[in-house]
C-alpha cells in the first residue's frame, strides 16, 4: 500500500522526484517516508541490491503483529506486508522501547529479533534461504527472560555470525546485565546465553540497545546503564574476537535516578560506525571510535528531543533523527539535521510539520544515495 513520499529540504536546493534514485543526493536533502498500514516502531535496512528491507508492528501495546515489508530501488510503494509471529497479537508493542530489530547477512539473509509476551521471551526468525517468507521464530531467552522491559538487538557479521543482545535479570536496574548468545552458523544454533556487561554498571530497564557490525569487523552494542540505579549514562559494549570478550565503555555521563524510557542507533559509514542516544532531553551523536566528539544538533528542543535515529552516507555526512515531545509515549514532531563529514550542519534542521504516532519511533537509513527516514 502506497504511503506518503516526499522529499523533504533542509538545504538551499530541494529535489523532485524521478523515475529513479541514482547517484548521492544534494547535501541536506531527505526522503521521507510513512509507515506503512498506521504502523508504529519502524526499523529498516538496505540489502546489497538497494532494496529497503523494514520492520514495523500493528496492533496494541501488549499484543501486536510484527510484519516486514520491502521497497525496490526506485519502487513507488511498499510490498505486501508478511507477518513474521506465528502466534497473532503476541509482540510487544511497548514504544518507543519495543518493535522488532533487524539484521542483514552477508547473503542478504534477513534475521528479525523482538520482546515477545504471549510466550514470554526474546523470540528470533530468519528469512529462509528460498525468499519465500520466514523460518518458525524461536525462544532464544528460556529461563533468561526476568525482568524483560525492552526489545532486544542483533547484528551479522561478514563470516555470518549472528549475534542476539538483551537486558534483564532482577528488578533493580544496578543488578541488570546484558545477555548475548551467538550462532556460528548463520542463526541455525545459538551458544547458551551468557551475561557480557560489566556487573558493576547494571543496565536500564525499559531503554532501549541497539548493535551492529562496523566496517573493521568489530561488533558493537549500544545500551543505556544503572550503576548505583543512579549512574544512566549511556554505554558501549565492543567485541573484537566475534563476541567471545567485550570491553564496555562510557560513552556519555547521565546521572538519574529514574528510567528515562529511551532509545538508541547505530549506523555504519565508510570506515566508521556512529551511535546516537539522549542525554538530558538532548539527542547525540559520535563515532564509535571518537566517543570524546559527540556532536548534537543547533537549535533548543520545546520539549524533549528523544529517541535518535542516524545514517551515514558513502561520503560521511551524517542524517540524525529525532522526536521533539513530551511523556516517553509520545511520539512528539519529527525532526532531523544533516552534517557533513567534519560535523559541520548542512543548512537548516529539516522536519516540524509531521508528528510520529503515539508509541513510536523513526528510522533513517541511505538508499541509492539519498538519506531517507521512515517514521
Amino acid at each position: 500500500m502506497a504511503k506518503l513520499l516526499r522529499w523533504g529540504c533542509a538545504a538551499a536546493a530541494c529535489l523532485t522526484l524521478g523515475p529513479a534514485w541514482a547517484g548521492l543526493s544534494p547535501r541536506g536533502a531527505v526522503v521521507t517516508l510513512r509507515t506503512p498500514d498506521g504502523g508504529r516502531l519502524p526499523r529498516a535496512v538496505v540489502d546489497a541490491d538497494e532494496t529497503l528491507h523494514l520492520a514495523y508492528v500493528r496492533g496494541e501495546a501488549n499484543g501486536a503483529n510484527l510484519f516486514h515489508v520491502t521497497r525496490a530501488s526506485g519502487a513507488p510503494a511498499w510490498s505486501e506486508p508478511r507477518r513474521v509471529n506465528r502466534r497473532e497479537r503476541s509482540v510487544s508493542g511497548v514504544g518507543p522501547i519495543d518493535g522488532g530489530q533487524l539484521a542483514l547477512g552477508p547473503d542478504n539473509r534477513l534475521h528479525l529479533v523482538w520482546l515477545q509476551r504471549e510466550p514470554a521471551g526474546f523470540f528470533y526468525s530468519r528469512s529462509r534461504a528460498d525468499g519465500s517468507g520466514f523460518e518458525p521464530p524461536r525462544n532464544l531467552s528460556a529461563g533468561q527472560a526476568d525482568g524483560a522491559e525492552a526489545g532486544p538487538a542483533v547484528a551479522v557479521d561478514g563470516g555470518g555470525y549472528v549475534f542476539v543482545f538483551w537486558h534483564a535479570g532482577a528488578v533493580e536496574d544496578a543488578r541488570r546485565g546484558v545477555y548475548l548468545r551467538v550462532s556460528r552458523d548463520g542463526g541455525t544454533t545459538f551458544e547458551p546465553a551468557r551475561r557480557v556487561s560489566r556487573p558493576a554498571e547494571g543496565a536500564c530497564a525499559c531503554c532501549g540497545l541497539a548493535a551492529m557490525r562496523d566496517p573493521k569487523g568489530a561488533v558493537h552494542v549500544s545500551y543505556r546503564g544503572a550503576g548505583d540505579n543512579v549512574r544512566r549514562g549511556q554505554r558501549l559494549l565492543t567485541s573484537t574476537d566475534r563476541g567471545r570478550t567485550f570491553s564496555d565503555r562510557l560513552a556519555h555521563p547521565w546521572e538519574l535516578g529514574a528510567c528515562p524510557v529511551s532509545t538508541t542507533s547505530l549506523s555504519a559509514g565508510p570506515g566508521v560506525l556512529t551511535a546516537a542516544w539522549e542525554t538530558r532531553g538532548q539527542v547525540h551523536f559520535a563515532d564509535v571510535d571518537r566517543l570524546d566528539a559527540v556532536l548534537t544538533p543547533p537549535g533548543e528542543a520545546r520539549f524533549r528531543r528523544k529517541n535518535p535515529a542516524v545514517a551515514v552516507d558513502s561520503r560521511g555526512d551524517t542524517l540524525l533523527v529525532w522526536g521533539d515531545g513530551p511523556g516517553f509515549s509520545f511520539g512528539g514532531s519529527l525532526h532531523w539535521q544533516v552534517f557533513d563529514d567534519a560535523g559541520r550542519p548542512v543548512g537548516e534542521p529539516g522536519g516540524g510539520p509531521d508528528t510520529i504516532l503515539t508509541g513510536s519511533t523513526s528510522a533513517a537509513v541511505v538508499q541509492d544515495g539519498r538519506f531517507v527516514v521512515i517514521f
